[in-house]
């Protein structure tokens, strides 16, 4: 008979077995990022009639002040929008109401890197995923809350949570995209070449400003670079007016380190000594993935740091020796495809509880 496990702590080891193929899936990240998520952590571990298992990670989000984008209220309801895509088919799931206690508290179902599918190998079974969910629809019907929600489902995702979604009453959404830079150059010289080649001139342009400027790009090992990182990160976060929380940026930036070591890729711009931006990554299973970026006050006022520290950095030193796509994350859809990142779109998927 199916069972399928809640618990409110994150088990490395069991999430492990699972086999999650994606980074900010992956067990080591999710133990040293769950704090990222605005609630208290919940893992759901399910396993179907013959052993083959799959789970969701996420938060019960219980304030309307949460973080946006792990807010199912803001994102569906909120103005201005957090996501134009998520509004552009009129209301989802109208029934609920615009207020915030008509979808909070929520079960939100999401890995904190902005990735919502299922993990393991029974992830693409409709069924057991349709089982997995309606255990937690029951759990939160008990708890007395208001919604589960599965953000940032890719189209592999949705196309089991779609359906499900369906079938037990919810909704489903586009929410927004990822971009994804595939590989395909053996060089710097090189990814300039053929289709690239109209890019060419203005990134050359953009790059000679910022050396005029002072500016050189280079890749470095974050550790030397500890305490700029953290204050760059914090910056930035504050700048987009989202909470800075300098002791917690330093503990996981130092959890990172312990987790991945020399697979942690700090790119960065830097004038004199000093640290103007940077794009922390983490290689992985021949994916180069997008962890964070971090602007000083001084690298805003240079020009193109962010864009070099971000994007022309990897181009410089990334090849298809190496990597096959650099992984950028949601959000900024028209800067990253306009630097030949293909887009990925996103779906969200929301399941009133009812009854509560």
């Amino acid at each position: 008979m199916p069972r399928t496990e809640i618990s409110a702590h994150f088990d490395a080891a069991r999430w492990g077995r699972l086999h999650p193929g994606s980074a900010v899936q992956s067990a080591c990240w999710i133990d040293i990022m769950l704090s990222r998520l605005p609630g208290k952590p919940l893992t759901v571990l399910h396993e179907d009639d013959d052993g083959a298992a799959l789970g969701f990670v996420g938060a019960v989000v219980t304030e309307p002040g949460a973080y946006e984008a792990y807010n199912p209220w803001t994102i569906l309801r909120a103005d201005p929008e957090v996501f134009p895509a998520a509004h552009a088919d009129g209301p989802v799931a109208p029934q609920l109401g615009g207020a915030a206690e008509d979808m909070l508290p929520s079960v939100v179902l999401s890995a904190p890197g902005y990735l919502g599918d299922p993990v393991g190998p029974a992830a693409r079974r409709p069924e057991a995923v349709r089982d997995c969910l309606s255990a937690v629809l029951d759990h939160a019907r008990d708890a007395g809350l208001a919604t589960v929600c599965v953000l940032y489902s890719t189209p592999e995702g949705a196309a089991v949570l779609d359906p499900v979604t369906t079938e037990l009453g919810g909704a489903s959404f586009d929410l927004t995209s990822r971009s994804v830079l595939e590989i395909g150059w053996a060089d710097w010289d090189d990814y300039h070449s053929g289709p690239r080649n109209r890019r060419r001139a203005e990134i050359l342009r953009q790059l000679r400003r910022l050396a005029d400027a002072g500016g050189e790009v280079v890749r470095e090992d974050p550790r030397p670079r500890f305490d700029e990182v953290v204050a760059a990160r914090c910056c930035l976060l504050r700048h987009y007016g989202q909470p800075a929380d300098e002791d917690s940026e330093r503990r996981r930036l130092h959890a990172l380190i312990e987790a991945f070591g020399d697979d942690l890729v700090l790119y960065s711009v830097v004038r004199e000594g000093r640290l103007l931006a940077h794009a922390l990554f983490v290689a992985q299973d021949r994916v180069l993935q997008n962890i964070y970026a971090g602007t000083t006050e001084e690298g805003r006022a240079t020009p193109y740091a962010h864009l070099a520290a971000t994007y022309y950095a990897p181009l410089m030193y990334v090849t298809g020796k190496e990597f096959d796509r650099i992984d950028y994350g949601v959000g900024h859809e028209t800067t990253k495809r306009l630097r030949g990142c293909l887009v990925v779109p996103l779906r969200g998927h929301l399941l009133p509880v009812g009854g509560r």
